[in-house]
């Protein structure tokens, strides 16, 4: 039995440095990916679900960022306990499973737009360094590329 708690001990630690890593990770990337769409980072990044947002903020639009964060408060518990009163606020659980599939789906797709955006803007910037001198229409062009580009 001391064996099997041991396990489960060293398997908990392995995946809070997981998920920490992951959450690291992520707020660089929420860090860099604002630099390069308003030419500075962010604090919102490191902030729990606020980050949620920003993702979702930066990737689409602001709309998109409040949908992700009602698609993770829906999928939750709230359990509050006051003089041995305890208040439990949820949706049913089929309805909360179903959330949390749809947030989890919706997360992962919206990351992934998000890093596709992020390497667009990334290129485009190091091919804009390259040309020094710019021609009017050339910077109408990249204007518009960029607008057809955020819009979609």
């Amino acid at each position: 039995m001391e064996e099997l708690s041991g396990f489960l001990y060293f398997f908990i630690a392995v995946l809070l440095i997981i998920l920490i890593i992951c959450y690291a990770a992520l707020a660089i990337f929420l860090n860099n990916f604002n630099k390069k769409v308003y030419g500075e980072p962010s604090i919102m990044a490191w902030i729990p679900f606020v980050n949620i947002f920003l993702l979702g903020k930066l990737t689409f639009n602001r709309d998109a960022g409040y949908g992700l964060v009602a698609l993770f408060v829906l999928s939750c518990t709230l359990t509050m306990q006051i003089d041995r009163m305890t208040i439990v606020f949820s949706l049913p659980s089929v309805l909360q499973m179903i959330l949390g599939a749809v947030f989890a789906g919706a997360f992962v797709t919206t990351l992934i737009f998000g890093i596709r955006k992020y390497g667009r803007l990334k290129n485009n910037n190091s091919n804009n360094k390259n040309k020094d001198t710019k021609s009017t229409k050339e910077v109408e062009e990249i204007a518009k590329a960029n607008d057809d580009f955020f819009n979609n």
